[in-house]
């Protein structure tokens, strides 16, 4: 049986699957991404790029709505990549 990780959020994530993008820099185009859940302080993203290829920090979108969050890797694994918001 696999052992969980201790959960050491400080805020309760909600899960949200919707699409958003992230920005690496003023010269390369955005890149689609996933957000599977999110926090006051985070999320869980599934980028469309290599997860070794992230810089440590990037702006997501959200929506055209809201404003744009700056991210810093906190975690990756073969599919996920975890961010807080800088």
């Amino acid at each position: 049986m696999l052992q969980r990780r201790q959960d050491l959020r400080k805020g309760f994530r909600r899960p949200a699957r919707r699409a958003a993008e992230v920005f690496f820099g003023a010269h390369e185009p955005a890149v689609r991404c996933v957000i599977w859940d999110i926090s006051d302080g985070g999320a869980r993203l599934a980028v469309a790029r290599p997860l070794a290829d992230l810089p440590p920090t990037f702006t997501l979108v959200l929506s055209k709505d809201t404003p744009p969050r700056n991210c810093q890797v906190v975690w990756t694994d073969a599919r996920y990549v975890g961010v807080k918001f800088i």
